[in-house]
């Protein structure tokens, strides 16, 4: 899908071209969602870039995701999409600037596209350009990554309080810590790749800041990037803290499972104990001497038969009650 965003009124215009259509004239952004081959044609021949395929996108050589190409910034970053969801995933997209508008490339949604395009459509700068757009699009990259974090360290507080808060009564420990240990899995997999994201968006940020080729970029937006670049070192930081207390969690969870298993062997340990008397008895009574009167009894072996089955059941249940099995 291919949707151009052409500015009138005081916001922008969202026109969705058709497969065979022409983009509008003055359109300062087009958005190509999951784009055909003739759709790339159409961005090609409006604004004169080579639009990168799917494959090229995802390549991880710094040269390959951030260079310039007649006078066009080709830039692709690695963007943490989902992340209120169950499937959070790092997605690239692709930022291309020229001095006609700005094109970008993606195979996802993410909800900061959502938050722009519903902002500028309400209102937006008189003299808008791509170069606006596209900090504004990052200013909002940065901001979700940033609320993600801050409910990251949320829940990392109620996983601590969860894990060193005494266990209540009759509440199974096995699918207690198991639970935990699930949490602090997906919660490590959000932060690595919330620094993920922020390492591409620094290296991005770097290499918009850079004279070099291309269109320069305007005092504001240099000012902007800047702010942004601030912004992504202390979320940085604040993600490898969150990191460190990941892992804390993780080792005392793993802490406790082991109390938990010693308490478990302990038990066992203590019971042994207690046996031992049944098991001296039934070994004075296995000697079979001439004059034990137990031996004449005509019901014995099967007492004795149901007292050693008896004596196996009753641990168990005891065990399962206890939740220990």
């Amino acid at each position: 899908m291919l949707v151009a965003y052409v500015p009138g009124g005081g916001a922008l215009r969202a026109e969705t071209i058709a497969m065979e259509g022409v983009a509008p004239p003055g359109a300062v952004w087009m958005d190509l969602i999951t784009p055909a081959s003739l759709e790339d044609e159409i961005v090609e021949r409006a604004v004169g870039v080579e639009i990168p395929t799917r494959d090229e996108m995802q390549e991880i050589e710094a040269s390959s995701r951030l260079f310039v190409e007649h006078d066009a910034r080709y830039m692709t970053l690695s963007v943490l999409c989902g992340g209120n969801t169950d499937e959070p995933e790092i997605t690239p997209l692709t930022f291309i600037l020229t001095d006609k508008a700005l094109v970008t490339v993606r195979y996802s949604e993410p909800r900061a596209f959502g938050m722009v395009s519903e902002r500028l459509q309400r209102s937006c700068p008189v003299h808008i350009t791509g170069e606006v757009v596209l900090m504004d699009l990052l200013d909002t990259v940065v901001d979700r990554i940033a609320d993600i974090l801050e409910q990251v360290g949320i829940g990392i507080e109620r996983l601590s309080r969860r894990i060193f808060e005494p266990t209540a009564k009759g509440a199974n420990a096995n699918q207690l810590y198991r639970a935990i240990l699930s949490q602090v899995g997906r919660k490590e997999g959000l932060t690595s790749y919330a620094r993920e994201s922020l390492s591409s968006l620094a290296r991005m940020l770097a290499f918009l800041s850079t004279d070099g080729e291309g269109t320069p970029l305007s005092p504001a937006s240099r000012d902007a990037i800047k702010s942004m670049t601030r912004d992504v070192t202390g979320l940085s930081d604040y993600a490898a803290f969150l990191a460190n207390k990941l892992q804390f969690l993780l080792d005392a969870t793993i802490g406790m499972v082991g109390l938990e298993q010693n308490n478990i062997i302990k038990i066992f340990a203590v019971l042994s104990v207690v046996l031992m008397p049944p098991t001296l008895i039934a070994s004075i009574y296995g000697m079979n001497f001439q004059h034990m009167p137990e031996l004449a009894d005509t019901y014995g072996y099967p007492a004795a038969l149901c007292a050693m089955v008896v004596s196996g059941i009753l641990p168990y249940l005891f065990f399962k009650w206890r939740r220990w099995l």
